[in-house]
């Protein structure tokens, strides 16, 4: 099996790249949720104004993986299904949110969201993870 080591260059949360989004991720208080802000730049942009969607898939994926994360569990994602709700626009600051809904085995299932100020969701996912150790 692959060694998988944090070398902080993750595009999502590594403090180590310039040139990614450098999350930081918290507990949710009263709750297994884990949180994030983010505000997306405009050259992370699709449609004119608008995030790509890959990259709403990607930080839906790694929060997933900071809930199993914070619960102890180090995995790796096996599958992911994002349903697209409302366009999201860049230079805006969004919510993301995410946790862990079961385990069996070596397989955690997980969940998450990107809410506006108003707490509409504009993207959520589901998806199955891998543990690694």
């Amino acid at each position: 099996m692959v060694d998988f080591k944090d070398d902080q260059k993750c595009f999502v949360c590594g403090k180590g790249n310039p040139a990614g989004l450098q999350l930081e991720f918290r507990g949710k208080a009263s709750s297994p949720e884990v949180e994030a802000e983010v505000v997306f730049p405009t050259h992370l942009q699709g449609w004119q104004d608008t995030v790509h969607g890959g990259l709403l898939a990607t930080v839906l994926d790694e929060i997933m993986i900071k809930a199993a994360t914070a619960i102890g569990i180090r995995c790796v994602t096996a599958e992911l299904t994002v349903k697209y709700k409302k366009p999201t626009a860049t230079g805006v600051a969004y919510f993301l949110s995410g946790q862990v809904l079961a385990t069996h085995g070596r397989i955690i299932t997980a969940e998450s969201r990107i809410c506006d100020a108003s707490g509409q969701i504009h993207a959520q996912a589901t998806g199955k993870l891998f543990k690694i150790t």
